[in-house]
């Protein structure tokens, strides 16, 4: 596992103030309690670049990372488990909506799962809506370090069996690394593809 180069560029909390696009970007989204913080940190080798909290839906805006100076990661607000007012929510909603339907350099969204949980009710609704517009997903089971052996073999082939068709599926873990690699090499041929 190699270490980035990564820097912040951006972030927006109104999507009329998106940044003008400049690389291909790669989106990651997922639940409030999925751990994007820390996997996006392992993602990169860099363990501050997005900031891990123990309070779940701290992200309250798109963050926009250059990796490489060729590829911007961008880290989505969490859903479903934040504790935060239905207005605050909705303005969340409609950041997201507005960039994935509207951002021509989006090559791919990176759909955070929590292994332990399966693919729950938001998420189900998140990839269906990524389907609808185009939109490819790369699914990853996260936490896989939390499970045993038995229960992560029955809990990846739920999760392969409920990620729509031509979505990739990875199980990684950002504590151990495992799993790594084969997100980037998800990440690396979406961002070769044109869209």
């Amino acid at each position: 596992m190699r270490t980035h180069t990564a820097r912040f560029l951006a972030g927006v909390a109104d999507p009329r103030h998106l940044p003008r696009p400049g690389y291909p970007e790669v989106a990651v989204a997922g639940r409030s309690n999925v751990g994007k913080s820390s996997l996006l940190n392992r993602l990169v080798g860099q363990r501050g670049l997005a900031r891990v909290s123990k309070t779940p839906g701290r992200t309250q805006q798109i963050n926009f990372f250059l990796i490489d100076d060729r590829l911007t990661l961008v880290d989505l607000p969490g859903y479903g488990f934040a504790r935060v007012p239905v207005r605050v929510q909705e303005r969340w909603k409609q950041l997201v909506e507005t960039y994935v339907t509207g951002r021509r350099s989006l090559r791919a969204v990176v759909v955070l799962v929590d292994l332990r949980r399966r693919i729950e009710p938001d998420d189900g609704q998140l990839l269906a809506y990524l389907e609808a517009h185009g939109v490819p997903a790369i699914v990853a089971g996260t936490k896989a370090d939390k499970l045993r052996r038995g229960e992560r073999l029955r809990a990846t082939r739920e999760l392969v069996a409920g990620v729509p068709a031509g979505a990739v599926c990875v199980v990684c873990s950002s504590t151990t690394g495992e799993g790594i690699d084969q997100l980037w090499a998800a990440i690396e041929r979406h961002v070769r593809a044109q869209r």
